[in-house]
């Protein structure tokens, strides 16, 4: 039968060593490192004053989201992995080999007559009637002990026997007896401890496990892919029209669920002081009387009271309207925060129906969201300490947008923001030079192997952008549409370029900086969005492409495929290049696609060339190779003419078969 034994000495702390290493790198890099908004933070920002948050945003908590429960966990985790490995290293190791050249306190090069003579020495101290001069704080029981190690040393450098089996199994007793445990400490185990044992394996098992499965399980199962809640999916579906503007977005946007049960939101809702709710009320009234007033917020007296307070609360942010609650200020941030997420849903509704000005008005609802602009306020406002009077002003001189603005010199610069610090004026300039402008390089059509673009084809699209800063001096090229054929270059397309394989650094791939974001409580990695559609029929003819990484040092290359449309004509329809997170940086042109029918006179040139390749001469060994299989071999009174005359048009062969009859009739009666 056998027989375990558990730890008593200490050893189960490197297995728990092993288990909390485990779980803490992997931890560790997901907070500290992991995640694209966590990446995007490492990359060096254009200048200083790139993300530098608002006073605010700052009082609301927007700026302090660098510690949280995670980063808790993660400091309690390394703590008390520091407290198991200072454990671990006072344990006394047990088992170690046995050297007899380090007991005896010689060298491996000894001689024997150095070794007998250097054990004599030792023997004299640690015999018994030599122990009487042994040091105070060695015990009797140490002494024997080291004399009985000091004497096995001895033979198995000098006995025959103690020698072979110190050489054969490292001890000159011979084999050693060995035993292995289990690395869990022996308390577990102690019947005293038992039910505190069963009781925890119970709860873990049976309790926190299922629950914590459930949760996950139910949580996803009410979401969409998008992250959103499947009824705020379903309202989205059926308040989504064709042509939605702006106001009925935020008002869609608004009705979402998740405003009446985030918890965050509902505690700030508690409770509310008589000051709140006085400073809720002034916010209705100057939201529903100002410029955002103006459209939308059809049938909101039917509203339910969370919908009410979230599109109060996402104009007040829009409009950057100044709240002293520290409640009522949360609050608008939280909900902007809430209701940035949520466009990804609007947005997939709108592509399921192929809704061009729709999706377009969602990508500029997510970079207003983000920068905290008004669709009636100047894109101005998204550089840092611009103020709408500031905005006003400079519209004056004929400046109204950021690219206009960081084109500007230092004096224009101070002329226009008179009255900011020097530092401030600095920062809006840096900001402004460093505005992420997308700049068309070029694009093209191709089909690989083609010369044309046939109905039907599968269509690689590529496209050259790059960003153009106003703080560097570049020109935009000419974009235009063309068919390419590789085949006219002289050369084949490598594997890599005929599965679309290329190396980052091949592709231009430059990582992008945080979002210029001071007014949004979170930080965000800027995205761009590719899509191909046709203003004129509202309808988005290839579904867009989310990409990252795109800097102002290299040009990055972004391949597409789609499929040509069915019939032949000549198409025109506009690639766009959208910014989920900058106002005014985009980038639209228009582009034309020739699509023609393949010419038949190719296919019956081929045709007939395989014919005449399959079909071998009568007089040919391979002819007669063929007439001996009974396969179809050409006849030596076969003419070119005959030949020919079968690669005529369908619409002329019943004339010319009439035209051969009546010759031969005549040829007859001639005879």
């Amino acid at each position: 039968m056998a027989g375990y034994t558990y730890d008593t000495s200490g050893q189960s702390y490197f297995f728990l060593l092993t288990v909390l290493l485990l779980v803490l790198l992997p931890f560790t890099y997901a907070t500290l490192f992991g995640g694209a908004e966590r990446a995007a933070a490492r990359v060096k920002a254009p200048c200083q004053a790139w993300n530098r948050k608002t006073p605010e945003a700052r009082r609301a908590g927007g700026a302090k989201g660098a510690v949280g429960v995670r980063h808790f966990l993660l400091a309690v985790g390394w703590v008390a992995l520091a407290v198991v490995v200072q454990r671990a290293l006072l344990i006394e190791g047990e088992g170690a080999s046995f050297d007899p050249f380090t007991i005896l306190g010689v060298s491996a090069g000894a001689t024997e007559k150095q070794i007998k003579k250097h054990y004599r020495k030792l023997s004299l101290k640690l015999s018994p009637p030599g122990q009487a001069h042994a040091p105070e704080n060695q015990t009797k029981e140490e002494a024997d002990s080291h004399f009985v190690e000091l004497t096995k040393a001895y033979k198995a450098l000098t006995d025959d026997v103690s020698r072979r089996n110190y050489e054969l199994y490292g001890h000159p007793d011979g084999k050693q007896e060995f035993s292995s445990g289990i690395a869990l400490p022996a308390w577990i185990v102690e019947s005293k401890n038992s039910p505190f044992v069963i009781g925890a394996y119970a709860l873990l098992l049976g309790v926190v496990l299922p629950v914590l499965v459930g949760r996950w399980w139910y949580g996803t199962r009410k979401l969409t892919k998008d992250g959103v809640l499947n009824s705020t999916a379903s309202k989205y579906f059926h308040a989504l029209k064709e042509e939605s503007t702006f106001p009925q977005l935020v008002d869609v946007l608004a009705s979402s669920d998740e405003f009446a049960v985030n918890p965050k939101l509902v505690k700030l809702r508690k409770s509310p002081s008589k000051a709140a709710v006085d400073e809720y009320a002034r916010l209705v009234s100057t939201v529903r009387e100002g410029v955002d007033g103006q459209a939308g917020w059809d049938g909101y007296a039917t509203w339910t009271p969370a919908k009410k307070r979230a599109r109060v609360m996402i104009a007040a942010y829009l409009l950057r309207l100044p709240i002293k609650d520290a409640n009522l200020l949360k609050e608008k941030y939280l909900t902007a925060s809430i209701a940035l997420p949520l466009c990804s849903g609007l947005a997939s509704i709108a592509l399921a129906h192929n809704w061009l000005s729709t999706y377009i008005s969602i990508l500029h609802l997510q970079q207003f969201l983000l920068q905290a602009v008004h669709p009636s306020s100047s894109p101005l406002l998204q550089l840092p300490h611009v103020t709408p009077e500031l905005a006003a002003a400079a519209k004056k001189q004929g400046v109204e947008t950021v690219k206009q603005f960081g084109e500007l010199d230092r004096a224009q610069v101070d002329k226009i923001l008179n009255g900011l610090p020097e530092g401030d004026k600095k920062d809006a300039h840096d900001v402004a030079r460093s505005w992420p402008i997308v700049d068309v390089v070029g694009a093209k059509f191709e089909v690989a192997g083609e010369k044309v673009v046939t109905p039907g084809a599968i269509v690689s699209f590529e496209l050259k952008l790059r960003l153009a800063p106003p703080g560097t001096k570049r020109t935009t090229p000419e974009v235009v549409s063309i068919t390419h054929d590789t085949a006219d270059e002289g050369g084949e397309q490598s594997v890599d370029e005929l599965i679309g394989r290329r190396s980052k650094k091949e592709d231009g791939v430059v990582p992008t900086p945080i979002a210029h974001a001071p007014h949004f409580p979170k930080n965000r990695k800027p995205a761009w969005h590719i899509f191909v559609g046709d203003h004129k029929l509202n309808r988005v003819f290839v579904a867009p492409y989310r990409f990252t990484d795109m800097g102002a040092s290299a040009t990055r290359t972004v391949r597409m495929s789609f499929q040509a449309p069915p019939g032949p004509g000549l198409y025109t329809f506009q690639v766009y290049v959208a910014s989920d997170s900058f106002v005014g940086t985009g980038a639209q042109k228009d582009m034309r696609m020739k699509v023609e029918q393949p010419k038949e006179d190719d296919d019956e040139g081929i045709d007939d060339e395989d014919d005449d390749i399959s079909e071998p001469d009568e007089d040919s060994l391979a002819g007669q190779m063929a007439l001996m299989k009974g396969l179809p071999v050409k006849r030596r009174d076969d003419s070119d003419g005959e030949d020919g005359s079968g690669a005529d048009d369908d619409e002329d062969s019943e004339t010319d078969s009439d035209s051969d009859s009546d010759s031969s009739s005549d040829d007859s009666d001639s005879d």
